[in-house]
């Protein structure tokens, strides 16, 4: 279509022609689509109406110009896989479609002196450990918290915080920034939102809730209404978090070997007619569904026969259905306890929820059929489905590159099992992979993008891969990555697990990376296979020297897996490698390491 000769027959002077000419090459047809119905909704509107819009608004001064647009919006946001930061992105993108100019930053690059200069402020962040800001936000944090904090009375602000209430500390990095800016004089304009792992629904609500107090504080709405008379276009089938795919097992192998006291699986899933992309360094997330055998104790502790019809956050189905796919009985967790409690006025659950520690003490081990016989309550049907936790996805590190296998993706997966309380007991999804569901069997995922835990940009660039158990999976991908795109930089794996003829999982496609010069080094410990056991981190102090000489040419360091205990152990072993090697004090190998981090030169995925 010539749109030039178009304009050349319309209403429009040769500039006017010229001008719309260059707006509207190159414009796809749903974009012309929707102009079109946003011009429609414009003629709908009366110029008298336009006009007295116009009148009513205040003639232009120094002293009005900021009472007639919302000022700049500052978002910052601090993540630890990456979905604060895509928060804090998607927000602006909403704040621009308002008209208000907005500026996005990562906490660590962020400036504290530069709060003097805000008055919109949106704060994203997660929780990351046991309560603590990730890593990109500590410095913010501590600033906020400390003696040279300022006076944010000129500051108007709402935080969105993302967490997993699971933990006890959930979203505590969010309510700590909360506190912090209202201590400092700041004003609340939009109340805090604390989201689960399931965050998606919450935080559009606290998007559009937050732009619109946003917009009404600073008479940015505008007096005419323009009306949307367009259709949107339809979009193809996107799978997510909350429209899982449902992806086929192709391959299901247990990689332990006999008399292994740890039970590990390989799962192959075809991805096939779904669309989803991911790299190295993402994850898939996975629905669990609870065990047939807990849910008929848990009716017969309620009195309930499972047939009896409820109103699940999916729709309308039987009670037991509900239960199966729906909520959770396992693990407990702060938020059960609190809604439990708040039901039946248990004294002794509102005891336990009055300190974290007792929290901490009772959560371990228990599920949901724990608590209702030590609290038995008679419930309706909807009721019990009232305190449970939905269904919530677990998020497994992606085993395998895209670029190498094409529609499928691997995971590798520690099966949980365990006696507590007088019973056995299992890991929610772990479990339902190992036992309820077969080769052929269909698994509902979708892909968590992970933008804190990737390759180099520069692929010759060394990488050191600390990976012991299931920890070790990304690093497959990483491996099977650079492979395929045949860019051989430096690699270093570092694996520990408990023996080493039943535990070292994907042994022998190491041995053939190593054999190919894909990957350069490889060290492991094996922590059961001598009397006194032996970490990763002892490894690494071993090899300290050459470590630290890896890092100085650039090296990027990597660690996955459990955050209690090994991570923590790793980075300790860390910057004792870099106070020895470096002949440095503690407080420059800490200087260090936030460069590391920083930089993006040190990352985990731990969980």
């Amino acid at each position: 279509m010539d749109i030039k000769k178009g304009l050349e027959r319309g209403p429009f002077n040769d500039k006017q022609a010229e001008k719309l000419n260059e707006a509207l090459s190159g414009l796809d047809s749903g974009q012309l689509q929707w102009l079109s119905g946003y011009f429609s909704g414009i003629s709908q509107v009366s110029p008298a109406a336009i006009a007295t819009a116009d009148q009513q608004q205040p003639a232009p001064s120094e002293n009005t110009a900021s009472e007639s647009q919302t000022e700049k919006l500052n978002i910052l946001f601090g993540s630890h896989t990456g979905n604060s930061e895509a928060l804090a992105y998607d927000l602006a993108s909403k704040a621009k479609e308002k008209g208000i100019e907005t500026e996005v930053s990562d906490m660590a690059s962020f400036k504290p002196r530069n709060l003097k200069k805000i008055s919109n402020l949106a704060v994203i962040v997660s929780t990351h450990g046991l309560g603590e800001p990730p890593v990109q936000a500590e410095d913010l944090y501590n600033f906020l918290h400390g003696k040279k904090a300022p006076d944010l009375s000129h500051v108007r602000f709402s935080v969105l915080a993302l967490g997993d209430s699971s933990y006890v500390d959930f979203c505590q990095t969010g309510k700590d920034f909360d506190a912090a800016l209202e201590k400092l004089g700041a004003q609340r304009i939009g109340s805090r939102q604390d989201c689960d792992v399931d965050y998606e629904e919450e935080a559009e609500a606290w998007q559009q809730t937050f732009l619109q107090a946003l917009s009404k504080s600073s008479n940015a709405e505008s007096a005419v209404e323009v009306p949307n008379y367009t259709t949107a276009p339809v979009k193809e089938t996107k799978y997510s978090r909350n429209n899982p795919f449902e992806a086929t097992i192709l391959e299901k192998v247990r990689l332990n070997g006999r008399g292994s006291s740890k039970e590990t699986i390989h799962l192959e899933l075809d991805l096939e007619g779904s669309g989803l992309q991911y790299e190295p360094g993402d994850a898939l997330g996975v629905y669990g569904a609870n065990p047939t055998s807990l849910i008929e104790k848990v009716l017969s502790a309620t009195n309930l026969s499972g047939n009896e019809k409820v109103q699940s956050h999916k729709g309308e189905k039987s009670l037991k259905e509900a239960l199966t796919y729906d909520y959770e009985l396992t693990p407990l967790s702060r938020v059960n306890l609190s809604k439990y409690e708040e039901l039946i006025g248990s004294t002794k659950l509102k005891e336990v929820l009055s300190d974290n520690m007792k929290i901490l003490e009772y959560l371990p081990g228990r599920d949901f059929l724990d608590l209702l016989e030590e609290e038995p309550h008679k419930f309706e049907a909807n009721e019990l489905l009232s305190v449970l936790r939905k269904n919530t996805p677990r998020m497994y590190s992606i085993a395998s590159s895209q670029d190498a296998v094409e529609n499928e993706v691997h995971l590798l997966v520690s099966v949980v099992r365990y006696s507590a309380f007088g019973r056995e007991k299992e890991g929610h999804c772990s479990a339902t992979l190992a036992d309820r569901l077969q080769v052929d069997d269909k698994v509902k995922v979708f892909v968590d993008k992970n933008s804190r835990f990737k390759l180099p940009t520069d692929p010759e660039a060394p990488v050191i891969m600390i990976g012991p158990g299931t920890g070790v999976a990304p690093f497959r991908a990483f491996m099977q990555h650079r492979e395929v795109s045949e860019k051989k930089g430096p690699s270093w794996l570092f694996f520990g697990d408990r023996n080493f003829t039943t535990d070292f999982l994907y042994q022998t496609e190491w041995q053939q990376y190593l054999k190919e010069g894909v990957l350069t080094k490889a060290d492991v410990a094996f922590s059961r296979d001598q009397e006194q056991r032996f970490y990763v981190q002892h490894r690494m102090m071993e090899k300290g020297k050459e470590l630290y000489d890896w890092l100085e040419k650039g090296a990027h360091f990597y660690v996955c897996g459990d955050a209690k205990k090994m991570a923590k152990d790793v980075d300790i072993a860390l910057r004792e490698i870099i106070q020895q090697q470096g002949g440095v004090t503690p407080e420059k190998a800490e200087e260090y390491i936030k460069y590391l981090q920083v930089s993006k030169r040190y990352q985990s995925d731990v969980y």
